[in-house]
């Protein structure tokens, strides 16, 4: 079989410890402390405490036993990760001939001529790009270039932090490729290995597969990782399929409880987060749901669908407090809660009557949403809520602003 060799260059650009790097840009006063983010495990942690054997999946009791005092343990904050994501990707965008987003801090980017526009050498225009991402998105990124997207992907696993690589020949490639293990082939996991393990422990020996061979075992997924790794352009990253809901959940695993006003201060924080996201897409709900989740990891679903789509707030609100306040047990203790919207569709405009002053308030409070989320999108730090403050019942509350 013949194949067209790729004559592109591609870069895989990832953010150094991507949240750890987001709270120290956040609070200058944490640099070169040993930050850690995390839940139960951590997630992410600074190059300092990375140093100490602090890393991905290390459980929170094991790494306060290795750091002690030392450490400064933060807990994730999504919405602010991926405001600085944005950022990014809007940088890229700009900067670059096409950008495919593998993650929320790495992306697959195409410079083929650019550096030959630039008057530059291929190195040259990546450290220059890399100074730049740093000045103007505040996060360190490592940088990999190859002809393919798979090959610069596999380059990653070489070096970090704030690290560039290129490739450069076949016998380079090769010689490298004599020392990687099989699994550092993304997408080729433990089955695959294991079924490959007489036959082929690293890149080297997989790419010295026969292509017929790979194509019966795997399909055709396995072949395009193959093709890649001989200069074709086979793979394309797939772009996530639209959302059919969207949701945010509470855990506090370590505090169960039946407390009534704990619990739905903790809904309240959730339906915050999605009612936000739904308001910033222009979107209306005809679906909404609650979850508790008990001690025993039981998961209750309370449901209710409006006869026709909404995105005003009043409404979606009393609907939550209602589900909760007639399906709450105080004998059971829960773990976890949830708030789901599904069954949207872009906002449309109603016909305003000028005599209907309910449509006037429903006018009103699209536009205080508006205000709002604008708001919070740009002082993140000090958002602007509204809020529960008294005890209520049943489907009853008295509804605040909290700044």
């Amino acid at each position: 079989m013949l194949f067209k060799k790729s004559n592109k260059l591609f870069v895989h650009i990832d953010c150094d410890s991507f949240f750890a790097a987001c709270e120290v840009f956040r609070n200058p006063e944490l640099k070169g402390k040993k930050v850690c983010v995390g839940w139960e495990i951590i997630i992410a942690s600074t190059y300092e405490a990375k140093a100490l054997w602090v890393k991905t999946w290390t459980p929170i009791w094991e790494a306060k036993k290795i750091l002690w005092n030392s450490w400064v343990f933060l807990w994730l904050d999504h919405e602010f990760y991926s405001l600085i994501s944005s950022k990014l990707m809007s940088y890229l965008q700009e900067n670059m001939l096409s950008v495919e987003q593998f993650s929320i801090d790495e992306a697959f980017c195409e410079i083929t001529w650019l550096s030959e526009m630039y008057k530059l050498s291929t190195f040259d225009f990546l450290k220059n790009l890399q100074k730049d991402i740093l000045e103007k998105v505040w996060i360190p990124v490592s940088i990999w270039c190859a002809n393919t997207r798979i090959k610069a992907k596999i380059f990653s696993k070489l070096n970090k932090p704030f690290w560039i690589y290129i490739w450069y020949d076949k016998e380079q490639e090769f010689e490298l490729f004599k020392k990687m293990p099989l699994k550092l082939i993304p997408f080729i996991w433990r089955a695959h290995q294991e079924r490959l393990k007489y036959s082929a422990k690293t890149i080297f020996d997989y790419i010295h597969l026969w292509f017929w061979e790979i194509k019966k075992m795997f399909g055709k997924n396995w072949t395009d990782l193959w093709l890649e790794l001989m200069w074709v352009n086979a793979f394309i990253v797939k772009k996530s399929p639209e959302a059919k809901s969207i949701s945010r959940t509470r855990s506090f695993n370590k505090w169960i409880t039946s407390d009534r006003e704990f619990l739905l201060k903790q809904i309240l924080y959730n339906f915050d987060k999605v009612f936000e996201m739904i308001s910033d897409k222009n979107l209306e709900v005809k679906s909404i749901s609650v979850m508790l989740r008990d001690k025993w990891f039981y998961t209750y679903y309370f449901t209710h669908k409006f006869s026709d789509f909404t995105n005003l707030r009043k409404d979606l609100l009393s609907v939550v407090l209602s589900l909760f306040a007639n399906n709450f047990d105080n004998k059971k203790l829960y773990r976890s809660t949830w708030v789901v919207m599904s069954d949207f569709r872009s906002y449309l405009p109603r016909q305003i009557n000028l005599f209907d002053k309910s449509n006037h308030s429903k006018d009103n409070d699209y536009k205080l949403t508006k205000i709002v989320n604008s708001i919070n999108e740009k002082y993140w730090n000090h958002k602007v809520s509204f809020w529960v403050v008294s005890v209520w019942k049943k489907d009853e509350a008295k509804l605040y602003f909290r700044a």
